[in-house]
């Protein structure tokens, strides 16, 4: 178990698995086997993964899927109390009593990745009580604590389950959003050059806009339109380094229909102007 990034305050308790303690905070990137079901007890932070970033204030709580790449990029003197479980031990009593599908669907990351609860929310008060009973009885280790324990992290995740904080993606609909997503981009791959949209998507694939759209967002966290201008730009950041041909034939090649949206387009990627930068990047070589 991975908990070189936590202020251990107990040792695991051998049949449910579960360390309390306080989070080391620092900028680093944090990947862990474990659930990580943690407090903001003071201060605030902002927390990233690799798609998103998510602001944390004193009182929120928070859930963190195992195998989640993560780091803590803005830290403003917060301390976080956290609980992991881990629910890869094949004898741990967690194998019998939570349904496989949900442990399955947790380790293999077919799983919402981060789950937030707000005082605001109706369920946080009694979250935040077995929280607390979680780790008091981990650290005092009472007679008969690993009763309480489990009949605790049980209530915590029917709580995230059942008012959908946490959800188990179907494996077969996720496998079918990436085989289209997967026809989708090859055909921007080969076609980017040309004059392409969400309706020439729609219309090759059989897919609705609407559909093609919120599989950029959902999978790759981009737009249409990001995605298709990052291949246009890199051609023609290519093109300008290797070739002399002039930068409004360049625009078109690229697939850009005129040069003002060329220009501002590349400004905006690369933070200078098509010309600038085919003088830049010649001096360099």
């Amino acid at each position: 178990m991975s908990f070189d990034f936590l202020r251990s305050a107990s040792t695991s308790n051998s049949t449910f698995r579960v360390v309390c303690g306080e989070m080391v905070l620092d900028d680093r990137w944090n990947v862990h086997s474990e659930v990580a079901i943690a407090l903001v007890r003071t201060g605030s932070m902002t927390l990233e993964t690799t798609t998103n970033s998510y602001s944390l204030q004193q009182g929120d709580i928070y859930f963190i899927s195992p195998n989640q790449k993560y780091r803590i990029s803005e830290n403003r003197n917060a301390v976080v109390d956290v609980v992991l479980l881990n629910l890869s031990n094949p004898a741990s009593v967690t194998q019998e009593y939570i349904p496989q599908s949900i442990i399955r669907g947790l380790t293999t990351g077919n799983c919402t990745h981060f789950a937030k609860v707000t005082p605001d929310d109706a369920f946080y008060a009694e979250m935040l009580n077995d929280l607390r009973t979680v780790t008091k009885a981990e650290n005092e280790k009472f007679d008969f604590f690993q009763l309480l324990v489990h009949g605790k992290m049980y209530e915590i995740f029917y709580i995230l389950f059942a008012n959908k904080y946490i959800e188990i993606f179907d494996v077969e609909t996720q496998g079918k959003k990436y085989r289209a997503l997967r026809r989708i981009t090859e055909y921007i791959n080969e076609n980017f050059c040309e004059n392409i949209s969400l309706d020439t998507i729609a219309q090759t694939t059989g897919l609705s806009r609407y559909y093609v759209s919120h599989l950029f967002k959902e999978l790759m966290n981009t737009t249409f339109v990001n995605y298709v201008n990052e291949l246009r730009l890199t051609r023609a950041a290519m093109l300008l380094t290797t070739t002399d041909t002039p930068i409004i034939e360049i625009a078109g090649m690229s697939g850009f229909n005129n040069i003002s949206n060329f220009n501002r387009a590349f400004k905006m990627y690369y933070d200078t102007t098509p010309s600038k930068y085919r003088k830049t990047e010649r001096q360099t070589f």
